[in-house]
């Protein structure tokens, strides 16, 4: 006997391919951008005679900070979207601005001070 099945079986019908949604993949995005500065937070003692990176928390706010931002213009650009959720993005998008801009105001100089 063997495994492989014979040719005049039916096939199982697959399930059709359903890619995922626009909001799914920027939050897997952010994922890897967190996991990128996540390795790069845990590889730098080696390379910098065991001293870690001080004063970057805040930029540690910009990934989830930009992916919400995509999130809200990309909702905001939806057609088919009702004015109140319109404007309630427009409010989100205009927040995560100024915290994007707040938290690189704070993180980068940190972030500088480490390279001296």
């Amino acid at each position: 006997m063997s495994d492989r099945p014979e040719d005049n079986k039916p096939q199982e019908e697959q399930e059709p391919y359903i890619p995922a949604s626009p909001i799914k993949r920027i939050i897997a995005w952010v994922g890897i951008v967190y996991m990128v500065c996540l390795i790069f937070l845990n590889l730098y003692p080696f390379f910098n005679g065991g001293s870690y990176l001080t004063g970057v928390a805040p930029l540690f706010a910009c990934p989830g900070i930009v992916g919400l931002l995509v999130i809200a213009i990309w909702t905001l650009r939806q057609p088919d979207e009702t004015y109140s959720k319109k404007a309630s993005m427009v409010v989100l998008a205009l927040v995560c601005a100024v915290g994007l801009v707040v938290s690189l105001v704070l993180g980068i100089p940190g972030l500088l001070a480490n390279f001296n």
